[in-house]
């Protein structure tokens, strides 16, 4: 009797913690393997100059003749801690974005849930890039590590 209790609470423990990991509905688009993440605070110590309202971000765009990067986040969403933790600190992307983009950054539980479900975003993190007028001209959905970003970025940019 005891080992049932005991077998109920570790199948338990297990569903939960399988439910953490899939929290943000989007894994890791790179090779689908876990791995340890750092929990940090949304861009609080980045060098970007991310912009926090949609007016403000189209304003510099249209002034500075630069496309927008919007990246769709949670607090609770592991997978955007991370994309913030090593992408967007990875000092390639920071001069990408700096120098051909104005960043943005939007909480889907606060400022961002209308302009999300607007746009379709369904799963987290969303990055997309729209033209100064707000045109979107690319999309990624999930987290990439650096190096993918940058790739990834420049198609969409080239392409815009």
């Amino acid at each position: 009797m005891l080992g049932d209790g005991f077998r109920t609470i570790g199948v338990a423990m297990v569903v939960m913690a399988i439910g953490a990991l899939t929290a943000c509905g989007a894994g890791p688009a790179d090779d689908g393997s876990m791995t340890t993440i750092e929990t940090v605070s949304t861009h609080e110590t980045s060098r970007l100059d991310w912009e926090k309202s949609w007016e403000s971000a189209f304003s510099r765009a249209k002034s500075e003749g630069k496309p927008v990067l919007v990246s769709f986040e949670a607090e609770w969403c592991v997978w955007c801690k991370k994309l913030d933790s090593t992408t967007y600190r990875d000092t390639a992307v920071m001069s990408l974005i700096a120098d051909s983009m104005v960043p943005l950054t939007l909480d889907v539980d606060g400022a961002g849930e209308a302009l999300s479900d607007q746009h379709g975003v369904e799963s987290l993190p969303t990055v997309l890039v729209f033209s100064p007028t707000g045109e979107e001209v690319g999309r990624i959905n999930g987290y990439l590590p650096p190096g993918q970003f940058v790739a990834a970025m420049q198609e969409i940019l080239q392409t815009s």
